[in-house]
């Protein structure tokens, strides 16, 4: 054994054995913590434009590490041989080519479309170079719909305005960005379980101002850093800060390196209410961390080593908190770095927030419990690489505990005596629960050509609660279908299919007067949405498009007594174009 792999090996018992210690994760007995909610959800609210997460793409040799390692550049030689030829062309006419035309690139994209249920989906792109390696660019989106759901008594209408600047500095030495953002969301409270008596106005508008900026060095110790402010309030007072800030370093140890990542997430919200509308409710906390790791590569291995620490200060709360978790990863090429095996044990703390909320769930009542959450461990074994030049594929299975981990529920209706307008069983409030994930997960992605591409992929889950008799609103089989295919230069048809298993939610009510009989339990039926979309480029700054979104006309509901929108059509047209 040479003295260079001792000296790696050497190195890589000493930090295995400080992650792996027995004390990885110290903490006061009364600290809880819940996993982040998951997110790739559907969102109901507006004419169904789903976000399914990529398969993976494996156009060439699958990569050894799953997350990303910063890697030492390397020189390449090219040798040029001359070939000797005794060949003698014979003399003829010389036959002219015709010179292909180079398209023209425009910085500039604007697009509108009008569908049923009054839908309106406007974007506007810009981007304009101010000098060499410097823009400032912008992008506004409108998307509404009057609504218009068979059967409801409130109304269901929505809209989401989003403006947003950005300017951007690139040079040898960095990388710089900055943004600001600002979005209004409003949505109804429309998923009445029965008729009430009561006039409720259903509008919620949430409004949210972001500012950001980063930088990327190519040199030094310092390699990233990251400041982001978030102010977020509603319609009822609701207010909410996060500011973030965060860097990472990188040194170089044995012909690798070690990085560390150094964070700050600082969180205060207030909302004006509980739910049983007594009193304020109060939440924030300082989250200070530290991610050390480090990498080592030699011929088909992979190992990263290192660990994760995390120092809370809870303000509402007055205590602190100590957390230590594993991050480690070690990847093999087994088959000419055709099939590659992988293996992980990971944890994280997380900052859940009112914002990240909404987004998964626009229903949810301002009266939320907001804390954050914790997964101690999660083992991950897998493989990916190729079947084919065109084929690739990724298989795994993994095992998480995952504590207080974030369910939403349906709210217990208030009767008829009280006067908040999402207390009639039509809001969601977040219950907290210690569980235990099974995951088998399998993806395919079929790369035939530069026309056509199709990714597949599966999940399915099998949940241990520790108190619950169910796990609330999380589905047991997951997928999603994407094709894209681009069958002329002028003509390209892309299309989405998502899947959900049924799900499990509750209706409970406080009081006695019933106008109907309730049924405690409920299950919703899993559904299928398949989405096409057929764009035509009529010239080459003139688009024409049309979308169809839940072609099977499905009235699925994937959230309790929250009907989606039936077929929705919606034709437009886009401009490219210079100013």
């Amino acid at each position: 054994m040479s003295l260079r792999l001792k000296k790696h090996l050497r190195f890589l018992s000493v930090l295995i054995a400080v992650v792996l210690a027995p004390n990885l994760q110290a903490q006061s007995p009364q600290s809880r913590s819940q996993d982040s909610i998951d997110t790739q959800v559907v969102n109901i609210v507006k004419p169904y434009t789903p976000k399914i997460s990529d398969a993976f793409k494996l156009k060439q040799t699958p990569s050894l590490f799953n997350s990303e390692t910063t890697q030492k550049a390397v020189k390449y030689t090219i040798f040029s041989i001359p070939v000797a030829s005794t060949f003698t062309p014979a003399k003829g006419t010389s036959v002219g080519l015709e010179k292909l035309k180079k398209e023209k690139l425009f910085q500039n994209y604007a697009s509108l479309g009008l569908g049923n249920y009054g839908t309106v989906l406007g974007n506007l792109y810009l981007n304009h170079r101010l000098g060499k390696g410097e823009r400032i660019g912008g992008y506004i989106e409108h998307h509404s719909s009057q609504g218009g759901i068979d059967g409801l008594q409130l109304e269901d209408d929505f809209s989401n305005n989003l403006v947003q600047v950005n300017y951007a500095k690139s040079s040898k030495a960095f990388v710089w960005n900055t943004d600001a953002t600002f979005q209004r969301q409003a949505v109804n409270w429309y998923g009445l379980p029965f008729k009430t008596l009561t006039p409720i106005d259903p509008k919620q508008v949430y409004s949210t101002i972001e500012l950001g900026s980063d930088v990327q060095l190519t040199k030094g110790v310092f390699r990233t850093g990251e400041i982001h402010l978030r102010r977020f309030a509603d319609a009822y007072e609701s207010q909410e800060t996060q500011l973030t800030g965060e860097t990472s370093l990188q040194f170089d140890v044995f012909d690798n390196s070690i990085t560390t990542g150094l964070k700050v997430d600082y969180l205060k919200g207030t909302f004006a209410k509980n739910y049983n509308g007594l009193e304020t409710q109060n939440y924030g906390n300082i989250q200070f961390s530290v991610a050390p790791s480090y990498q080592y590569a030699q011929d088909d291995l992979a190992v990263s080593v290192g660990f994760k620490a995390y120092y809370l200060m809870d303000s509402e709360q007055n205590k602190n908190d100590f957390y230590i978790y594993p991050n480690i990863e070690a990847s093999y090429a087994v088959v000419n770095s055709i099939v590659v095996a992988y293996a992980e044990i990971t944890g994280d703390l997380y900052q859940n927030t009112y914002y990240d909320f909404v987004q998964t769930n626009p229903f949810v009542s301002p009266t939320l419990d907001i804390q954050p959450s914790s997964t101690p461990y999660k083992i991950v074994v897998g493989t990916k690489g190729k079947l084919s030049q065109s084929v690739g594929y990724d298989l795994h299975g993994s095992y998480s505990s995952e504590n207080d981990k974030a369910l939403f529920r349906t709210h217990t209706i208030k009767n008829f005596s009280a006067s908040n307008n999402y207390n009639r069983g039509n809001s969601f409030g977040v219950l907290y629960e210690d569980v235990e994930v099974i995951t088998v997960s399998g993806a395919l992605e079929f790369d035939v050509s530069q026309k056509f591409n199709l990714r597949l992929k599966g999940d399915f889950y099998n949940y241990t609660a520790d108190s619950e008799s169910t796990v609330w609103n999380l589905p047991e089989f997951e997928a999603s279908l994407f094709l894209d295919y681009n069958f002329s230069k002028k003509w390209n048809l892309a299309g989405t299919v998502f899947y959900s298993g049924a799900r499990q939610d509750t209706t409970n009510l406080e009081g006695v007067f019933v106008p109907q009989p309730i049924t405690p339990n409920v299950t919703l039926d899993s559904f299928l949405d398949a989405n096409l979309q057929l764009d035509y480029q009529v010239t080459n700054q003139w688009g024409a498009f049309v979308k169809v979104h839940n072609i099977a006309n499905q009235n699925y509901q994937r959230w309790n007594h929250y009907p989606v929108q039936g077929l929705q059509v919606l034709a437009g047209a886009s401009y490219k174009f210079d100013f």
